[in-house]
């Protein structure tokens, strides 16, 4: 059997088992129900607090069956790593594993501030969903051939209960290149406010240059956010040059985590095109080929066919190429 086979095989497999996992929970899982609602709550509102409250009981237990999660794939990953080394066979992608930490990295000479003002616009699904992202830059910052001067901004309210109640286990306060702030005061000059809603693009990364990225994740319904407020600061306003080179489809919105790697990833080569291809999502980028191929069909008629990228690399441990392209961050 062949190295793909076996880790189609070996796939397959781990779907089996997650699907059977998922059929013994829902046979045992038993319905908690919902207790009289308190007078002055309404009945969502006493929801969510049951939810937390559920959660905060059951917590233990989760972190529990989680840790035991982790030492079952440590060691089904390590077999499938000794299996192929009595074969003498080359390791496949799925096995490999980068680096927790780069130590060849390289100061870009950038700065970058994710300005999270935006606390009261958007619901708690929505402020998790941004702690997640901001935890998925910092590791694309210790990751990439080089890191930028970090600063999250406006850093209170439930972003910050949110880090200090769910995420403490992970010392943020200590991470390296990575600051936290509450003050809220974006600096003005040799700064650059990113925003898909301008017209200007930004054709190359300065070092000594600070860059915003909009910290707030609102599925596109504030319209003109950053962009409004970067005009009344005076900070001008720029948006990645995607259209150039990347045929996507709908609005120019990227996550704070894209937004964050992909600047990361062009200081490898200045070169815009080659880091959009190796940070896209692979679904983006199949639309992109399905794009191509549908335009191949009608080259005679002398319509341009814009080229498309054939690799996508993405992150084994922070996955953060599945974080959805239509969640919006980049306002």
């Amino acid at each position: 059997m062949s190295g793909v086979e076996l880790v189609q095989k070996n796939g397959s497999e781990n779907e089996s088992d997650r699907s059977q996992q998922g059929q013994d929970i829902a046979k045992n899982y038993t319905m908690h129900p919902l207790p009289p609602v308190p007078e002055g709550m309404s009945k969502s509102q006493w929801k969510k607090a049951w939810r937390r409250k559920r959660w905060e009981e059951s917590r233990e237990e989760y972190s529990q069956k989680r840790r035991e999660k982790k030492v079952r794939a440590k060691l089904s990953r390590r077999a499938k790593i000794q299996e192929y080394k009595e074969r003498g066979e080359e390791l496949p992608e799925e096995l490999c594993r980068k680096p927790r930490k780069n130590a060849d990295q390289k100061d870009s000479g950038i700065k970058i501030k994710i300005d999270c003002a935006f606390d009261d616009l958007m619901n708690d699904k929505e402020v998790i969903s941004l702690s997640n992202q901001i935890t998925r830059a910092y590791s694309f910052n210790k990751r990439e051939n080089h890191f930028a001067d970090v600063t999250v901004t406006s850093f209170n309210k439930r972003l910050k209960e949110r880090f200090d109640r769910d995420l403490s286990d992970s010392r943020y306060n200590e991470w390296k290149n990575f600051k936290f702030s509450e003050d809220p005061q974006l600096p003005v000059e040799n700064t650059v406010y990113l925003t898909a809603d301008t017209d200007e693009v930004l054709e190359r990364l300065e070092p000594g240059t600070t860059y915003i990225v909009g910290g707030i994740v609102d599925k596109n319904r504030h319209k003109l956010l950053c962009y409004n407020k970067a005009r009344e600061l005076g900070i001008p306003t720029k948006k990645l040059p995607l259209a150039q080179y990347i045929n996507l489809t709908g609005r120019e919105v990227l996550t704070s985590t894209h937004v964050i790697q992909l600047m990361l990833r062009y200081f490898n080569n200045h070169d815009w095109k080659e880091a959009f291809e190796s940070v896209l999502p692979p679904r983006k980028l199949e639309e992109i080929k399905k794009s191509e191929l549908d335009s191949s069909d009608v080259d005679h008629t002398g319509k341009s066919v814009t080229g498309s990228p054939d690799n996508c690399e993405t992150n084994d441990e922070s996955g953060s190429a599945v974080e959805a392209v239509e969640a919006k961050s980049l306002c």
